[in-house]
């Protein structure tokens, strides 16, 4: 008697997707939505419900456009190598001046 081969998937590394948003990058819409509907209804006692409303889609407007534009589909890390050159160019490639081995000082010894 030999036992047969089952397929488990074990290896299989996906994070999933809901609604064609990938595993993580939902959360992060969902923490904006929760923030802006907070927001909205701390200040919709107070300003008209058009200000209120406005005020509100801003934080869920922002992290949608930055999952669309730096996350969904991208590889990892693609969002902060781009955040990182556009804030002092070395995203993707090493720094200009590299630090001196610390182990050659050892070897002439």
């Amino acid at each position: 008697m030999s036992k047969g081969i089952v397929h488990t998937h074990a290896g299989d590394d996906s994070d999933g997707k809901i609604w064609g948003i990938e595993g993580v990058n939902i959360l992060f819409m969902l923490a904006a939505l929760l923030l802006g509907i907070g927001l909205a209804v701390m200040l919709s006692s107070h300003h008209p419900p058009a200000f209120s409303f406005g005020v509100g889609t801003v934080p869920f407007v922002l992290v949608t456009a930055y999952v669309v534009t730096l996350r969904q589909g991208k590889p990892k890390s693609f969002d902060t190598d781009m955040l990182e050159t556009l804030a002092n160019g070395t995203g993707w490639t090493p720094s200009a001046r590299q630090p001196r081995n610390p182990l050659s000082s050892h070897a002439s010894s």
